[in-house]
């Protein structure tokens, strides 16, 4: 599968019209790819994390997730997704983020230099369905990702339609698992506009997320489908800030 993520060349003239696209739905991922650095763990870089201070412009929610099943390539590297409500947000949020001795020290543990990514996050179950992480009384769950490009000739309410539709047919009674996407609208790669996307289910907690996937029919795609997905990932997600 091609993980085509689009560059964005005019993204600070296009933002308005970014910004107004989300204020109809959903909220801002910012995702950063980071490799821990030699002689850290992750249970060190974890602790640091929840220890920086964030004042009221900062993120809602952040998150560390580390590779469970996933490429060869995420060996020793976490992933930092922070929620915003929008790029004004976000942008006001990093403006006024000053730099404290725990963020200082989470960046002299991390390399996340040149990975930062920014999507649309938009759930596909009705609002009360899904609880993450119990609803934030825990710190630790599970996520499962799958990657994916939109084909040619569809569009991501294509893409929406039919995963609300799939969720519907094979959400078992009691399953609080959330259920979204992840579309990607700012990247430093090259790629179509965005065609990228990433389908994402986040246990209500891992044993939760196991049953889920345990009861999911593992079909081959139809030739019909609006994208083409690569193989389920699987990350154990910490939570490191648990906000509005």
């Amino acid at each position: 599968m091609g993980k085509v993520i689009f560059w964005v060349t005019t993204f600070f003239t296009s933002m308005v019209c970014i910004s107004s696209s989300l204020a109809q739905g959903g909220n801002l991922n910012e995702v950063l790819q980071c490799t821990l650095k030699p002689g850290f763990s992750l249970e060190e870089v974890v602790s640091v994390g929840k220890a920086i201070p964030r004042n009221e412009n900062g993120p809602n929610l952040v998150f560390y997730r580390e590779p469970v099943i996933a490429p060869a390539s995420r060996t020793g590297s976490i992933n930092v997704v922070r929620y915003w409500d929008n790029f004004e947000h976000m942008i006001r949020g990093l403006e006024t983020q000053a730099p404290s001795g725990p963020s200082q020290h989470f960046f002299a543990m991390v390399d996340c230099a040149g990975t930062r990514s920014v999507g649309r996050n938009m759930s596909l179950v009705e609002q009360g369905t899904a609880a993450p992480y119990e609803g934030g009384d825990i710190d630790e769950s599970y996520v499962a990702i799958r990657q994916c490009t939109l084909n040619s000739g569809n569009d991501m309410q294509d893409v929406m339609s039919l995963l609300r539709e799939f969720d519907m047919d094979n959400r078992a009674d009691g399953d609080r698992t959330g259920y979204g996407i992840l579309q990607i609208l700012a990247s430093g790669q090259d790629g179509e506009m965005n065609t990228a996307f990433a389908i994402r289910a986040i246990g209500e907690n891992a044993i939760g997320l196991g049953r889920r996937l345990d009861a999911m029919p593992w079909n081959t795609p139809e030739s019909n489908s609006p994208a083409t997905c690569g193989s389920l990932s699987l990350w154990k997600s910490y939570v490191i800030h648990w906000g509005s």
